[in-house]
């Protein structure tokens, strides 16, 4: 089934502001807005769209667009406040790139292996220059097994634990995938990962990973690597689903990676492996309908099953749910709601839904922090885990 009819950004048209961001954020933007009637960009609520542009992260965008516009309808004091959030963002970059170097150099030097998640490094790998993509902290994948040594050179750089006790029993390594840490002078926050994804599926190990690498494109980073584009786009295209794409920011990547030289082909198999393809399938067909982004060949037809038709309508459910109204308040959105757990399934491949439900009955990092065992008792967070669920649950509320 084709979602070009039905998931058309033409069902947000009374929506001028989040179909004008839509717009700004195609490659084509600016020879598209040419068009437009001068009536229509006067009668914006242009308070409205910095909103959104901060909502999904997607600012520097929106400020070189219409910077290169330079239509007399676009307010000057919004153009200064997007120039002035473009820089800091600059700046905020720079900063999270010099140290991400610092820290992978100090990891590699001990023997660790690390690839560049997220974060600068994918803006430059995509976007070619740091400042054009938002980034909050510092991604860093390595092996299960370095965990602990990499923790351990983690305080000597100067970064505490956010995350506590993040490993109980042995389920930590499949069912968990990264602890936090930041540095309090830098305020730097880095995530270790030892997995892409959480939740127990499946996905390539660490080896393959590296195997796979290809070298950072920042200037200034010898022997720092980021995953290859194919395993790049299985990451990404899972990491925006499993959050409902609420910020548009992930759909950019996507459309970013779309016309990087990808072995397509390749990548077909990998994503059936690894459960990839319903994920995959939902990418194109937001990326297509929202930003004119081009399927490649192999990819269409993983774009057009009524599977990738269903969860690209969820999505955009998701996306609008999140977006700024009148009574906007900076609060981060979620998709912790009574739907999320069907909507997290049903991006799973059967087998991999079954994984994933056995991790469920499993001890999680949570568990601690509700009831604090000695680790030789951890073994006691299994019988209890119904327990401290539902408590969980109730503190919520």
């Amino acid at each position: 089934m084709s979602t070009h009819t039905v998931l058309e950004p033409d069902r947000w048209n009374e929506d001028q502001e989040l179909t004008l961001l839509l717009f700004l954020l195609r490659k084509d933007a600016t020879s598209r807005l040419d068009a437009v009637h001068a009536a229509y960009l006067y009668g914006l609520d242009w308070t409205r769209l910095l909103r959104l542009a901060e909502h999904h992260r997607v600012v520097p965008a929106v400020y070189l667009q219409l910077k290169r516009i330079n239509h007399p309808a676009i307010p000057a004091e919004l153009l200064r406040n997007l120039q002035a959030q473009y820089h800091r963002n600059t700046l905020r970059m720079l900063h999270l790139q010099a140290e991400a170097g610092r820290v992978t150099r100090l990891l590699m030097n001990h023997g660790i292996r690390v690839l560049m998640l997220k974060g600068p490094a994918l803006a430059q790998q995509l976007y070619g220059d740091v400042s054009l993509r938002t980034s909050k902290d510092v991604d860093l994948l390595i092996a299960p097994d370095d965990m602990d040594q990499a923790e351990h050179w983690m305080r000597e750089a100067g970064y505490v634990s956010k995350s506590g006790e993040a490993r109980v029993l042995g389920s930590w390594k499949w069912k968990d995938h990264h602890a936090s840490f930041l540095h309090p002078h830098k305020r730097v926050e880095i995530e270790l990962h030892w997995r892409l994804q959480p939740d127990a599926g499946r996905e390539p190990s660490f080896d393959e990973l590296w195997d796979h690498r290809q070298m950072s494109e920042a200037t200034g980073a010898p022997c720092m690597y980021t995953l290859g584009s194919e395993h790049q786009f299985l990451y990404l295209s899972a990491h925006g689903a499993r959050h409902g794409w609420f910020r548009l920011r992930w759909l950019v990547d996507i459309d970013r990676l779309a016309v990087r030289a990808v072995d397509w082909e390749a990548l077909l198999p990998v994503m059936r492996r690894y459960g990839g393809l319903p994920a995959g399938g939902q990418a194109w067909a937001l990326a297509a309908a929202l930003l004119g982004t081009p399927i490649p060949e192999p990819m269409r037809p993983i774009s057009a099953t009524r599977q990738a038709h269903r969860l690209a309508l969820s999505a955009l459910d998701f996306i609008q749910a999140s977006v700024p109204g009148a009574a906007y308040q900076k609060v981060e959105p979620t998709i912790c709601q009574p739907t999320s757990r069907s909507y997290l399934l049903s991006l799973k491949e059967p087998s991999h839904r079954l994984l994933y439900l056995i991790s469920r009955l499993l001890p999680s990092t949570g568990d601690p922090a509700v009831l604090p065992l000695p680790r030789q008792l951890h073994f006691l967070y299994i019988p209890l885990r119904p327990f401290l669920w539902l408590k969980r649950r109730f503190s919520k509320h």
